[in-house]
């Protein structure tokens, strides 16, 4: 059973939640509704849940900002957002956090059953493969077989696996950074692992994180393309698979510490 945490202001929305859906037959199990984040936070290391339903709207900590407190503290806890807002903002805010979905209100209790069973799981799948690889990983700093080096008469341990896998993942980035509409579930499909495992290799054996590494590739092309005057910086930006270029502007400079332009400038 995985436990939840559910964060929701509004009273009715809160208990509709709670007693309108039949969370045991999801392999659920609520472990506490609160009003707001901060609620959440004071409970969190007494009871740590699987998953966090969370309103973004809310009192003292919204959503989003409770989100980010949780994957500070608890970075294997997975999150769903709810809001009543179907704004770009926080759905772009709630990609970045890599949040399992996003749900708007008004709550319709089949959709919340739905949701959940997905989200349930991502978490078997992504247990499974840990379990996996660490078995694989004891197996061989024991040096002993396991049933595929029995079956094939290889030697791959489990950190050969990890690291092959975690190639394949950046050889698929590399091919395919400058899609507009590259996701992360793109690169955890090409890989066969779930999208929250496969971060986890990347950041263990890379030490960044796939979006780290789709941002790092994009500027470092947008580095290269500046250097010829003849390429415009709104050009640029979509070459390399930014569609708004101010988000573009703000990521170059997050990077390199200066705007296109200026960075431009200083190879005149």
């Amino acid at each position: 059973m995985y436990k939840l945490f559910i964060a929701e202001d509004v009273k009715t929305v809160r208990e509709t939640l709670v007693h309108a859906i039949d969370w045991h037959s999801l392999g659920i199990v609520m472990s506490g509704a609160f009003s707001n984040g901060e609620e959440v936070l004071a409970r969190l290391d007494a009871e740590e849940p699987d998953l966090l339903l969370t309103d973004i709207g809310m009192p003292k900590m919204d959503g989003l900002e409770l989100i980010q407190a949780v994957q500070a503290r608890k970075p294997d806890i997975r999150c769903i957002i709810l809001s009543g807002l179907n704004d770009f903002e926080h759905a772009r805010t709630a990609l970045k956090l890599q949040v399992l979905d996003y749900v708007l209100k008004p709550i319709d209790p089949a959709e919340i059953e739905q949701v959940l069973a997905r989200a349930v799981r991502a978490l078997k799948k992504e247990r499974e493969e840990r379990r996996e690889l660490d078995l694989a990983e004891r197996v061989s700093r024991n040096k002993l077989p396991n049933l595929s080096e029995l079956l094939h008469g290889g030697e791959l341990s489990g950190n050969l696996k990890k690291k092959k896998l975690v190639e394949q993942a950046v050889q698929y980035v590399k091919e395919q950074y400058m899609r507009k509409d590259l996701a992360l579930s793109d690169v955890a499909a090409a890989v066969g692992l779930s999208e929250k495992y496969m971060n986890l290799l990347v950041k263990e054996v890379t030490g960044m994180t796939i979006n780290h590494l789709i941002i790092r590739l994009r500027m470092e092309e947008a580095a290269r393309l500046l250097k010829d005057p003849a390429n415009r910086i709104n050009e640029i930006c979509g070459r390399i698979g930014y569609t708004d270029l101010d988000h573009f502007r703000e990521s170059f400079k997050k990077h390199y510490g200066l705007t296109p332009t200026e960075y431009r400038n200083q190879l005149l």
